[in-house]
């Protein structure tokens, strides 16, 4: 003991470094040491660690008998003792110990592999945290990085960061899909304040002005629905230039929707000024007849009280920036790929759900329903999806202003405010916008996502599995 206290300090300068890569090792290296039944004292760092047992798993040689055997043992690199019960224990115990010190980081200043990293848990396995250099296994492979699902931000993304966000998108838990479109969402506002750094554009092989006009008539041609129309085709004579690579390339997202359609209400997340919900504030006043004091005057002078002041602001016929209906999932996948009708009905002219219209193509209807019915047929855990159940959600009804301009639609289902799950009626979220504002004034933000729900949870996670 006496020997450990004097030679301290050296054996913390001696141990700062891993010995095998010769890199820094951190403080969870050094709390949960590799478990050697010698007790040789040998420690190395976790990238090391997952390298060994990565290693072990993946590089095999044929023996003389035809039979594969494993190259690479998990022993121990200085004493050569079997640490293959152990080694899987310490890389789980260093991962939280990681996770636990990046608790309190927040997700904007992290790397992708530290995000996996702060949300990894203790039943999950266990990352690879090693170069990225690991050989492929052999056999077929999930698909890793889905770019349908980045909303076109792929070009500023990197490629762990495409692998993290396709994993929490296609994991088929709301939770997962709010925290993939508050990704996206930083990714889009580092784009327009210019911290974003873009792939390099690969050189044009056409005139810039012709090339800008090829795009324009590919993409208008595709939108309208006719594969042919407007595209430059090739002569007779073989004069004529033949279908561009990027009109190529239209073509194959066009069937790869139709064969791998999207939910037709994909996550959102949008951050918004609270004076975006001013209207509603005033409004909610005119309805219950608050006037403020500090505008009306007392005998026949009298002040513009909140009434007159919302009229003057919002003209008789205005409306508030968006407006809620109460709505009830039947517990279905379909519904994910459906979109609610909205419309007035009652004396009252009140908003409410008129009915659900899906896709109109035969070839995309078909890929919905062999992706709906790869859900009924699978024996998980995840049937609670396919009961007959009813669950109540607030739908957006009307949407105008800021929030209709970041790509808040009609019909979209508000699943969490600030972060948190909403779980509340129309006038629930109503009261809470307006409480916001009130608390906030008009300099306020407050963070809205919209369709991180169960049903399109569970569909991206289906749609993951077609190939």
């Amino acid at each position: 003991m006496a020997t450990t206290d004097t030679s301290g300090g050296a054996a913390e300068e001696e141990d700062s470094s891993c010995p095998i890569c010769l890199n820094d090792m951190c403080k969870s290296d050094t709390l949960h040491p590799i478990q050697c039944p010698t007790k040789c004292n040998f420690n190395f760092c976790i990238e090391c660690l997952c390298h060994l047992l990565s290693s072990s798993k993946d590089d095999y040689e044929m023996a003389s008998d035809g039979n594969r055997h494993v190259k690479v043992h998990l022993k121990c690199p200085n004493c050569r003792a079997d640490i293959s019960k152990t080694i899987e224990d310490t890389i789980r115990l260093r991962q939280t110990a990681l996770a636990e010190e990046l608790s309190t980081v927040p997700d904007s200043e992290l790397s992708a592999k530290d995000l996996q990293l702060k949300h990894w848990k203790q039943e999950d396995e266990i990352l690879d945290l090693t170069d990225g250099k690991k050989k492929k296994k052999k056999g077929p492979e999930p698909m890793l990085i889905d770019k349908s699902l980045f909303g076109g931000l792929e070009f500023a993304m990197t490629v762990e960061e495409q692998k993290y966000v396709t994993k929490l998108m296609s994991s088929g838990y709301p939770n997962e899909l709010c925290q993939g479109a508050q990704i996206l969402a930083g990714i889009a506002d580092n784009i327009r304040n210019g911290r974003a750094v873009a792939a390099a554009a690969t050189p044009a092989t056409t005139a810039p002005n012709r090339a800008a006009a090829e795009t324009a008539r590919a993409t208008a041609a595709l939108q309208s629905g006719y594969s042919n129309a407007g595209l430059s085709s090739r002569s007779r004579d073989g004069d004529m230039p033949g279908v561009t690579n990027f009109q190529r390339e239209m073509e194959q997202q066009k069937r790869e929707k139709l064969r791998r359609p999207l939910p037709a209400r994909m996550p959102l997340c949008v951050s918004l000024s609270t004076g975006e919900f001013e209207k509603m504030a005033l409004q909610y006043r005119q309805k219950s007849g608050l006037v403020d004091p500090s505008m009306s005057g007392e005998g026949n002078e009298k002040k513009p009280g909140w009434k007159s002041f919302l009229k003057g602001m919002l003209g008789t016929g205005g409306t508030a920036s968006m407006t809620f209906v109460d709505d009830e999932w039947d517990g279905s996948v379909a519904d994910a790929f459906a979109r609610a009708q909205i419309g007035r009905t009652g004396k009252d002219n009140r908003q409410t759900v008129k009915g659900r219209f899906g896709p109109q193509n035969p070839a995309e209807k078909a890929s919905v329903q062999r992706i709906i019915a790869m859900g009924l047929h699978e024996d998980d855990k995840r049937d609670s999806l396919t009961r007959p159940i009813r669950f109540q959600r607030v739908l957006i009804g009307s949407v105008g202003g800021q929030a209709g301009k970041v790509g808040i639609k009609k019909g979209d289902v508000v699943t969490h405010i600030n972060g948190e799950e909403f779980v509340g009626d129309a006038a629930a979220l109503h009261a809470l916008l307006v409480e916001a504002y009130e608390q906030q004034g008009r300099d306020g933000v407050i963070m809205i996502v919209v369709n991180a729900e169960d049903c399109t949870a569970e569909a991206l996670r289906l749609r993951a599995r077609v190939h």
